[in-house]
């Protein structure tokens, strides 16, 4: 039984499709977070130009995008630990306190996944005797 999609319904799909597309979605947040006026489409195509710099090996986006985290979130860290240093309370002083170190964590991983991206991954193995 051969099943016939109406233009509804294949306009549907065809919206469905869009909606779940990860790069469509980050092109369309990337315009709306920036107030920017560029395309959806100029910023999708960005994208996927760097999807296929990754496809061919070449990480050179990543690894900027990554260090640019860093700096970022040790801007983060600095400024958060610069609030806690003068909170008016106690609780002020642990929310400011958390905030830094979530954000020095982030910056662990970042350079952890630099690492990761450079060196290949870490493998820790344990020998087992059998004897």
């Amino acid at each position: 039984m051969e099943t016939t999609l109406t233009n509804s319904q294949d306009r549907e799909s065809r919206r469905a499709e869009l909606l779940t597309n990860g790069v469509a979605n980050a092109a369309v947040t990337i315009q709306h977070s920036l107030s920017d006026k560029t395309d959806s489409r100029a910023i999708m195509q960005a994208i996927m130009g760097q999807i296929e710099r990754v496809k061919a090996g070449d990480l050179s986006d990543l690894e900027g995008r990554l260090v640019a985290h860093i700096a970022t979130l040790d801007s983060l860290f600095h400024e958060f630990m610069d609030k806690a240093r003068t909170a008016p309370s106690p609780r002020m002083l642990e929310m400011y306190t958390r905030l830094a170190l979530k954000a020095q964590s982030q910056a662990i991983r970042a350079a952890e996944a630099i690492s990761g991206m450079k060196m290949g991954p870490l493998i820790v193995a344990k020998q087992v005797n059998m004897a």
